[in-house]
């Protein structure tokens, strides 16, 4: 019985936790609502980890809107894969403070991350060749290549 009580209230726990953890684009869109708060925000790592000296500035987007994130290098370090052409990138629970105004970086909108909570890792994308695009583009390239020589055969003026 004691088990079954813990197990509830751990899930009551967690639903209250994670019911209340804000969106990028909620923070973005509301600024006012969260400025000063510390908060547990997840996202994906994009772009590059810009190293600052002892601190990393990292993008991080829900989907909709991206927002820098400023941590310690230390934790940046532990990000493997950022969001690009070929890589799925890392997913990031995180806590810190969120700040409208950032009178240490001009003004800028951003978030100090305190601590990682968890890293889902990323992956490669394997992107595959579509056969059918590639003959289709060789099909016209011989065509454009084959209209240029008879031009030039048939409708250059001899000097």
């Amino acid at each position: 019985m004691k088990r079954f009580i813990f197990l509830v209230a751990l899930t009551i726990f967690s639903l209250t936790i994670f019911a209340q953890m804000p969106t990028i684009s909620d923070l973005i869109n509301n600024p006012s609502v969260y400025n000063g708060k510390f908060l547990v925000v997840q996202g994906q790592a994009v772009g590059s980890v810009m190293r600052r000296g002892e601190y990393a500035w990292v993008n991080m987007t829900d989907g909709n809107m991206t927002l820098g994130f400023w941590m310690p290098y230390s934790l940046a370090k532990e990000i493997k894969y950022t969001d690009s052409y070929n890589f799925k990138g890392d997913m990031l629970t995180v806590e810190g403070t969120f700040v409208n105004v950032s009178l240490q970086h001009d003004g800028d909108m951003e978030f100090d991350v305190a601590k990682i909570i968890q890293i889902v890792p990323g992956q490669r994308i394997h992107h595959e060749i579509n056969f059918e695009r590639l003959i289709l583009l060789i099909v016209i390239s011989s065509v454009a290549l084959i209209l240029w020589t008879l031009k030039r055969i048939f409708f250059t003026t001899k000097s």
